[in-house]
């Protein structure tokens, strides 16, 4: 049993922007990419439809172009010093992402060692396509994260994100850290938050409330 224990996305959270969406658009054919975008705004489709058919519509020989494309995404400012406050107040950190196991890796595997846990979706490259596996599909969402959520044992929920799969995540989280479309939307349900620009505000306000 955790005291506390905080929970943190990866795409558009960790990095500067929402990688998974930069990979579709680069590597989806455009007209392909703008009818799936309107129907998932149209409610035709989920967002993990969305990505898992425009995943499966890439040749798998066109991954070298992912880590191309990622290696030119800056990480949110502040997030190693996040981990060191963290550590001080021994508060255990969790990175539960909607993105692929290789992206984020990529980009924090040598930060493992610091993380409870890692939690993500497999990219399996051993056919002419792209396919993605999850062991948490559930519903519209390609990797469920309160079900995530509920392999720990804790007091106390912290969670950090930014975005619709986020949204969950916050719900179930006794302190909410959002920005960008999150934040919109639970201002939109009332839910209260606190704002963020960077993990060094992340940093101060986990400090302030020891």
């Amino acid at each position: 049993m955790y005291d506390k224990i905080l929970f943190i996305d990866f795409d558009g959270t960790i990095t500067s922007e929402d990688t998974l969406d930069g990979v579709l658009q680069r590597l989806v054919p455009r007209e392909l990419y703008e009818e799936k975008a309107a129907a998932m705004m149209s409610g035709e489709l989920t967002l993990a439809q969305v990505v898992r058919e425009g995943f499966e519509s890439i040749p798998s020989d066109q991954f070298p172009k992912i880590f191309e494309y990622l290696d030119t995404v800056p990480m949110r400012e502040g997030f190693t010093q996040l981990l060191d406050t963290a550590d001080q107040l021994n508060i255990p950190v969790v990175v539960i992402s909607g993105g692929l196991r290789q992206m984020i890796e990529r980009k924090i595997g040598h930060l493992r060692d610091r993380l409870l846990g890692m939690h993500y979706v497999e990219l399996d490259l051993s056919g002419p396509n792209m396919q993605l596996r999850s062991d948490y599909e559930e519903g519209a969402e390609i990797l469920a994260k309160t079900r995530v959520m509920e392999q720990y044992d804790y007091k106390t929920a912290l969670c950090i994100g930014d975005s619709y799969t986020d949204i969950n995540m916050a719900a179930k989280s006794d302190v909410v850290f959002a920005r960008d479309k999150l934040a919109q939307i639970l201002d939109q349900k009332g839910i209260s938050y606190t704002p963020w620009k960077d993990f060094y505000d992340v940093a101060e306000a986990i400090k302030s409330s020891k």
